[in-house]
């Protein structure tokens, strides 16, 4: 995470001469105040004045060269957005994104599927800004074998439920 988090450093400081400072922030803090995850990363970017910007005028411009700069880098998803915007709608809903849409189901395939499908038809919907389905196939996973006798004991149903977001940032 830090080898890659540097790298993104590096390639948005070398490539625009906007950008004041960038920072990265990984995982957690040791009392977790927010629903961060340990395999996520914010990256903060501080920009000049506006009036100091040589690469682009438009905010929306600077993020869609960011954008495509970033997109070089294999494996990782990114998301454009405010910092306190994006806490609030972790914690309001559990996504960072200004809307999502959440299947919920027993078959990951199925809902996995379905992800896809939806993302297709949307896709075109104007206003939409960054639109993501949110990887649950092809991950490391892990099994839990469940001691059903003792899940009983507590009155705890033993048959997972899978949940899938699709991420949404809209301008």
């Amino acid at each position: 995470m830090i080898e890659t988090t540097t790298k993104i450093e590096g390639v948005v400081k070398n490539k625009f001469p906007e950008v004041q400072k960038i920072v990265s922030r990984i995982g957690v803090a040791e009392v977790p105040t927010d629903p961060m995850p340990m395999d996520l990363a914010d990256i903060f970017v501080i920009l000049a004045p506006k009036e100091e910007w040589v690469t682009t005028n438009s905010k929306d411009e600077l993020v869609e060269m960011m954008k495509e700069e970033l997109e070089k880098i294999p494996g990782v998803n990114y998301e454009f957005t405010q910092p306190i915007e994006m806490r609030f709608n972790e914690l309001l809903e559990g996504v960072r994104e200004d809307i999502a849409i959440k299947l919920y189901g027993e078959d990951i395939n199925t809902l996995a599927t379905k992800a896809e499908e939806i993302s297709k038809i949307i896709a075109g919907t104007k206003g939409i800004g960054d639109l993501r389905v949110e990887a649950t196939t092809g991950l490391p996973q892990m099994t839990v074998r469940y001691n059903r006798h003792k899940l009983a004991q507590y009155g705890v149903n033993g048959r997972p439920e899978y949940r899938y977001s699709i991420r949404i940032c809209w301008r």
